[in-house]
């Protein structure tokens, strides 16, 4: 009697623990993935900046991603107080993405990457002398959110565009600051992959 007592015990408290067992995605999980080129036009130390880079990641029931993102800035950004120096500038890091309806036609979608960067003055014309110049580099941290508009061009392929904003945090370089740094994008960005 003592025996059945306590299997039926062990029964009762596997039986509560497996009916409390919640998880975020139910039944069978669809799998994708993609790859896409981006180019994005904005704001950086209060001149116009040129970005080109690429983000990709794995893609959960056609709506959650997951992946990285990186891109750099391609165009010459001069330094106000210094002739003949431009800025380079580069961040990239985890890449979130909640995609809506990803079937239709037309959807949206809200994105964020989460990150780090770096930043530094370069010589745009080496014929001038800058010997008494400091060259060194500054890492910042980097969040960037955003929403998209996106067209299904094919299975396979999509366009899509939107806005994102680049909030920069711990920049302690000469003649720079996060204001500087920070500043609203518009993006164009083409999609490759499962979706």
């Amino acid at each position: 009697m003592r025996y059945k007592m306590i299997i039926l015990f062990f029964v009762l408290l596997f039986n509560q623990l497996a009916a409390q067992d919640e998880t975020l995605f139910t039944g069978d999980i669809e799998s994708g993935r993609y790859v896409s080129l981006l180019s994005q036009i904005g704001q950086i130390n209060n001149e116009t900046g040129i970005f080109v880079g690429g983000q990709g990641g794995w893609i959960i029931n056609h709506r959650f991603v997951i992946g990285g993102r990186a891109y750099g800035l391609v165009n010459e950004v001069d330094i106000s107080d210094f002739q003949n120096l431009i800025l380079d500038f580069g961040c990239g890091g985890l890449f979130l993405e909640y995609i809506i309806s990803s079937n239709k036609l037309l959807h949206f979608s809200v994105q964020s990457m989460i990150g780090a960067g770096g930043v530094r003055f370069a010589v745009k014309d080496y014929k001038t002398n800058h010997d008494d110049f400091e060259y060194s580099n500054d890492r910042f941290f980097v969040v960037e959110p955003g929403i998209n508009l996106i067209l299904n061009i094919h299975k396979k392929f999509r366009l899509g565009g939107g806005i994102t904003y680049r909030h920069i945090s711990g920049v302690e370089y000469e003649n720079l600051s996060d204001s500087n740094l920070s500043g609203l994008s518009a993006q164009l960005f083409l999609k490759f992959g499962k979706f």
